[in-house]
């Protein structure tokens, strides 16, 4: 889906998880249906598969629309959240206008070879060109890291602002930081071009500022320095020079060129057209071609996300969406270790399975594992198949044996492997006075999951609180994906 369909797809997130949603229930069930009806005559016209992220482009398009008390408001929402183009014009052309007048702080009749504005340039670019390498080999983050974080804050508040406040102001909030978080590699790399084109016309407005000042004065250039002596900076200036030399066919200076070019008590200097090539041409080597590349693929990256979004749809929201369009229902293999569980935790795992699938789920249950039989448990009967084992928080993790059962079921033809930990039998054993021990003993099997790199969730299935089992789906999730 595209950027301003996820946008759109989020905000009807926030507003059905919202307390008392504006979004009844006959306009969820209009969407769905109609949402539903328009995706599959998409995929017909395409001769393609029904794209998931169709279906929810359409519905979320359609709630809003029916959401008629707060339309207006979510529409200046949503156009407030959106990214401000005009900084992919103003930026650059503000830097050429600002590269263009740092020459004006030059001497208007001398060069100096050393206090030259364009060294500046390229040092600085040579800066970012090296935290760009740290960032591409996991070293920090990219200079406009911290930028696309602070517009994003934003323009999550200029969206709430332009909203109104009063009822929602709360959940317009929730959803331009959950936005922003999720937008943020798609901005980053709106950003990223940006700077990279506004660096390369701040090169670009120099090097023009210097050629038309030429027309108009006589540069002369020279150098003079407290510290350095000639042989030093000869080799400075070759050094730097050396690419643009090789370009140009204009030869490097000599070492009793630099010492001529000294600035002392009336010293005039040398003629300047040929250094102002020199540092032309190293300008364009070194800054002005590769900032253009880097916006040129930053740009393509944009336009690559914008147009196919990054939306995890395998969260437990999208999940029970798109139950109704999946073609198969989801097969949960239930493995019960040392646990047999009564009637009210079955019933509980089912509704845990379904926030987790969607909606549509098959419950396949296995005969319960003896604790210490591990070797015995049985492999799956087909990949289709998503394992879940099911054991009680009364137990405690052991390493040897429940391990070896999750090393045992990651060798298995299935597509995963989900535990749940019941803690309804624990929390009766232990009663009111036991909050602490049962707390304990959820840390040391959330120690053991991650020890492992298990999926893993404890749960009470018997109460099954909402609130609880969307906490359990959320953790689960990422596993079926």
């Amino acid at each position: 889906m595209t950027e301003d369909e996820a946008r759109q797809v989020l905000l009807v997130r926030a507003l059905e998880g919202a307390e008392p949603s504006p979004i009844n229930a006959a306009d969820r069930h209009y969407a769905g249906r109609a949402a539903l009806e328009l995706a599959r005559w998409q995929a017909d016209q395409r001769k393609a598969p029904l794209a998931p992220g169709d279906f929810l482009a359409q519905r979320a398009r359609l709630l809003v629309e029916r959401t008629a008390a707060v339309q207006e408001r979510l529409a200046r929402a949503l156009q407030a959240l959106r990214w401000p183009q005009a900084l992919a014009v103003a930026l650059p052309l503000l830097a050429f206008v600002v590269g263009a007048l740092s020459e004006q702080a030059a001497d208007r009749s001398r060069v100096n070879l050393l206090a030259l504005p364009l060294l500046a340039i390229v040092a600085w670019n040579l800066v970012v060109y090296g935290l760009l390498a740290g960032h591409a080999l996991g070293i920090g983050r990219t200079p406009a890291a911290r930028l696309v974080a602070g517009l994003g804050d934003w323009l999550g508040w200029r969206a709430v602002r332009v909203a109104g406040r009063g009822h929602g102001a709360a959940l317009l909030t929730g959803f331009a930081t959950d936005w922003s978080a999720r937008s943020a590699p798609l901005n980053g790399a709106r950003l990223a071009g940006s700077l990279h084109l506004a660096a390369a016309l701040f090169a670009l407005g120099a090097v023009f500022a210097l050629y038309v000042r030429g027309l108009v004065f006589e540069y002369r250039v020279g150098w003079e320095s407290t510290f350095l002596e000639a042989g030093t900076v000869q080799a400075l200036l070759a050094t730097l020079l050396a690419p643009a030399a090789a370009v140009t066919g204009l030869a490097l200076p000599t070492l009793e060129e630099v010492q001529a070019l000294r600035f002392r008590s009336g010293a005039a200097g040398g003629a300047a057209a040929r250094w102002i090539h020199l540092y032309a041409a190293t300008l364009a080597l070194l800054v002005i071609v590769p900032r253009l590349l880097l916006a040129a693929r930053a740009a393509w990256r944009a336009r690559r996300l914008a147009g196919d979004f990054p939306l995890d749809l395998s969260e437990p929201y999208f999940r029970r969406l798109l139950a109704g369009v999946a073609a198969q229902p989801l097969v949960l293999r239930v493995q019960p270790y040392s646990y047999t569980p009564e009637e009210s935790s079955i019933a509980g795992l089912r509704t845990l399975a379904q926030r987790l699938a969607g909606g549509d789920v098959q419950l396949e249950w296995r005969p319960p594992l003896a604790f210490g039989n591990e070797d015995d448990a049985p492999l799956a009967a087909t990949a289709a198949a998503l394992t879940c084992v099911l054991t009680s928080l009364a137990t405690t993790p052991e390493h040897e044996n429940h391990g070896a059962l999750l090393a045992r079921l990651r060798a298995d033809g299935g597509r995963a492997s989900l535990w749940v930990v019941d803690a309804a039998p624990y929390r009766r054993r232990l009663g009111a006075a036991g909050a602490a021990r049962l707390e304990e003993r959820r840390s040391a099997w959330l120690a053991f999951a991650q020890a492992h790199g298990a999926a893993l969730a404890v749960v009470d299935l018997e109460q099954a609180e909402p609130a609880a089992l969307d906490a359990a789906a959320a953790t689960l999730a990422p596993a079926m994906s």
